[in-house]
């Protein structure tokens, strides 16, 4: 083997190492999500981006002082929720009506950024979507009704 195709060789190979390592920081949960902070939002679906690569459920919080705080909840990839029956329907329900929902979640590390991870949306009749993590630690969130 000669110098050049040595060098092509280790070229391609640290570009496999920096795409998987890209590839890695893009899915890093802990590095978006407090893991350990649990959280349970009440409110109303206002729209949900449909999109990939992850859909996006924004939930109108009302909080003890009437002011009302819009939550970005990240959830699965549509194909995920395809694979498994799900469509965009189902999870907007009758939230045109103004249907009140509660979300069960994982915070996001900046408590300032009023998002978080979906694991559980409950509908008004009480039916409920549990998508994601542990169903025990649904038990375990607190109550969040503003951005504090």
């Amino acid at each position: 083997m000669n110098v050049r195709h040595r060098l092509c060789a280790v070229l391609v190979v640290l570009f496999g190492v920096g795409a998987a390592a890209s590839a890695s920081a893009h899915h890093s949960f802990s590095g978006a999500f407090n893991v350990d902070g649990h959280i349970k939002l009440t409110g109303v679906l206002s729209k949900i981006d449909w999109i990939n690569p992850h859909i996006y459920l924004y939930l109108d919080v009302t909080g003890a002082d009437g002011q009302v705080t819009t939550w970005a909840i990240e959830t699965l990839p549509t194909n995920h929720l395809r694979n498994v029956g799900l469509t965009r329907q189902d999870i907007w329900n009758d939230a045109a009506a103004g249907e009140v929902v509660t979300i069960h979640g994982i915070r996001a590390l900046d408590p300032a950024n009023n998002s978080a991870w979906l694991q559980r949306i409950t509908y008004a009749d009480g039916h409920f979507f549990h998508l994601n993590g542990d169903p025990s630690e649904i038990d375990e969130a607190e109550e969040t009704s503003d951005a504090g």
